[in-house]
């Protein structure tokens, strides 16, 4: 019986920080995303969370392979503007027909904050990200909806912060 009130009480007094769960080393958060350019299934509807739940997957996953042990990354989406656009003068019988062409490139805008083990902060920053030939990239999986913005975050966090690792392997 004294062992068990005596773990009941060590529990009981044990610090909060110890009993939450670790925090994943990559956070994706939108501000506002009712208020971004376009990231809907349809023309002028409410945001897609299947799409702002895919981006946040990836984005978690590729970014987590370029920190060291510790670091964490947050990645603040401001605004998003899908590949393609809606044309329903083309496709008056049905409007929500997304329309990929060149002239409608990917575009996202973000703020990033990268801390090291200690929460110092190592790199931060704004970033525009657009790509005009993004056509002339094909991507693997040609069915994925997002394939566009994906690659556009992929080759932001290659430039951002590949290079960052290399020097730091030297």
């Amino acid at each position: 019986m004294k062992y068990g009130i005596f773990l009941l009480m060590s529990l009981v007094l044990l610090p909060a920080s110890a009993t939450e769960p670790p925090k994943p080393p990559v956070t994706v958060e939108y501000i506002s995303p009712e208020k971004f350019t376009d990231i809907s299934s349809t023309n002028h509807g409410p945001p897609n969370s299947s799409y702002l739940d895919q981006l946040s997957k990836h984005l978690s996953k590729k970014a987590a392979s370029y920190l060291a042990p510790g670091e964490r990354l947050t990645i603040a989406i401001k605004d998003i503007d899908m590949a393609g656009g809606f044309e329903p003068w083309v496709m008056p019988v049905n409007p929500d027909v997304r329309m990929v062409r060149d002239i409608y490139p990917p575009r996202i805008a973000l703020s990033y904050e990268l801390r090291d083990a200690h929460g110092q902060v190592l790199k931060a920053g704004d970033a525009k990200l657009s790509n005009p030939a993004f056509l002339l990239n094909p991507r693997p999986n040609s069915i994925d909806t997002m394939r566009h913005e994906k690659a556009l975050l992929d080759n932001w966090l290659r430039k951002s912060f590949a290079e960052r690792n290399a020097k730091s392997l030297e």
